[in-house]
């Protein structure tokens, strides 16, 4: 062996020293340790349990949880308002029809208008045409009034739905709020493996920062050996 490679032997050792670093790993060996003692149980709980209501709410998709879906506006409410209306109507026109018609006749028979003659069949004619339009009307308003109470029942349907659900889902809200800070079985593991994966990118960084010194130290060693000795 030469001069100039004893000392630079001597001088530095193996190359392969380089991968010996020290490398202080207490921070990550406390934190696991840390995470093995850790008390998941409230976490590990709380997610059970939505777990198992996810579970069950998935069998009935129309009404998950407590949550509506569908809303019907009440047939019921529609025709009993119609029939409210129209037999109100009804009970407020009737009665002055029969009078409007006792009057007509009274009237007709007064003027020599006799039952037989084409006149008081056509004054008789206009007044159930008009009678009958109010009927109409009547109805049409009847109708009406039921639609505008089946729309009312199905907003008021709805509006109770979106509470309820708003009600649910805020209600799931706080249960998730109130794990914020809290480590699952599965948070722990998780936190456990990424921070050995960091200790062992940070070691291989080490390591490498230290082989790549000692490479270069070791081959401006063997220049200067080089020269000092004339590579003999």
């Amino acid at each position: 062996m030469s001069k100039s490679l004893n000392v630079v032997s001597n001088a530095f050792g193996k190359v392969s020293d380089g991968l010996q670093v020290n490398y202080d790993r207490r921070p990550t060996d406390e934190y696991i340790n840390y995470l093995n003692n850790y008390n998941t149980t409230n976490a590990d709980t709380v997610y059970h349990n939505l777990g198992n209501w996810a579970a069950r709410a998935s069998q009935n998709l129309n009404n998950m949880g407590g949550y509506t879906f569908h809303v019907n506006g009440s047939e019921d409410a529609l025709k009993t308002t119609q029939q409210a209306t129209f037999q109100k109507a009804l009970s407020e026109i009737m009665p002055s029809f029969e009078a409007q018609k006792n009057a007509l006749q009274t009237r007709l028979l007064n003027q020599g208008i006799g039952v037989d003659s084409n006149a008081y069949r056509n004054a008789m004619a206009d007044l159930e045409n008009a009678q009958n339009s109010a009927i109409n009307d009547a109805a049409f308003k009847a109708l009406e009034a039921g639609q505008n109470a089946y729309t009312t029942d199905l907003n008021n349907q709805i509006a109770a739905a979106d509470f309820a659900n708003t009600a649910e889902q805020n209600y799931i809200n706080q249960l998730i709020s109130a794990l914020e800070g809290n480590l699952s079985s599965y948070d722990v593991a998780n936190e456990k493996y990424t921070a050995g994966n960091n200790l062992a990118a940070a070691r291989s960084e080490a390591q490498s920062q230290s082989l790549n010194n000692k490479i270069k130290l070791l081959t401006k060693a063997m220049e200067s050996g080089a020269k000092l000795y004339g590579g003999k």
